[in-house]
Formats: C-alpha cells, structure tokens, sequence
C-alpha cells in the first residue's frame, strides 16, 4: 500500500510540473521579428513602439479568423510623409498592399497589382531613414518576410 506522504508528494510535483508548463505557454510572445518585435495584435513592440491604434487590433482579431490566403500575411508600422502608417502585404500575386494612415484610412498602395509597382499614388511611401517595423503576422504565415516586401526602392 502507498503511503499518504508519497501521494502528497506525488501530486505537488505533478501540480509543480503542470503549472510550469502551463506558465510556459501563456507567455510565450507569438512571433518576433527580425528587429525583436512582438507580432500579436495587443502588444507593443520591444522598441519602444506606441501601441497599435483600436481600428487595426480589431482588424487583426478579424483577419486572425481568416484562412492565410484571405487577409494579409504581415502588417508593418512605418513613417510616411512625419506621420505613422501602416502597410498591409496582401497574401499572393497581383494583388496591391495598401498603405493606412494612423486613423486606418488608405492612402496608396506602394506595391502589388499586375506589375508589382503599385498605384503610383505614393512612389516614395516610407521617409529616409525610417525603418518598418513589422507589427503582426497571420498565425498561418509559414515563411514571413524578415523585411518589408515592396518598399526598398
């Protein structure tokens, strides 16, 4: 017969054993980029980065429901014209990656379509000196870009 306190024992180590590995997975960041940046729609990023505006989280929850080849791959923050915006890259061929200002609305789309050259409404779309941060990945995004595809001109 087992005694009480090898059973006691037992089940605190096990209570141990699960709490960690429970511990580990709710704090596990979703993704991190090249630049160490949290990808997960309520996070900032490590660098310091303003939090992502209410429009875009609500955006992601719902692109985060969509199949991979239905929302956009990756969105990255970056400076256009002194102002933040963000640039979506759309999941495959010949469709435009449109640029959002701070308030969600679009300005140009800088890449993409048949020819990958965009609109042409915005040729020059992120400031000199700027760097993209990349601020979400889609869960299903096997290989993402560890820059931002379609702004190095």
């Amino acid at each position: 017969m087992t005694s009480p306190r090898r059973v006691t024992r037992f089940r605190i180590t096990s209570c141990f054993l699960l709490s960690a590995a429970l511990a580990a997975c709710t704090h596990a960041p979703a993704d991190s980029g090249a630049n160490g940046n949290t990808t997960s729609a309520g996070t900032t990023a490590s660098t310091g980065q303003e939090p992502l505006p209410d429009w875009l989280r609500a955006r992601i929850a719902d692109y985060e429901r969509l199949p991979a080849n239905g929302a956009p791959g990756s969105i990255w923050r970056i400076t256009h014209q002194g102002s933040p915006a963000f640039y979506l890259v759309s999941p495959c061929c010949d469709q435009f990656n449109p640029l959002l200002d701070a308030r969600g609305k679009e300005i140009c789309s800088p890449s993409g379509g048949f020819t990958g050259a965009g609109d042409g409404k915005c040729p020059k779309p992120m400031d000199a000196g700027t760097e993209a941060i990349r601020v979400w990945v889609h869960p299903e995004e096997e290989h993402p870009p560890a820059a931002a595809p379609g702004l190095g001109r």
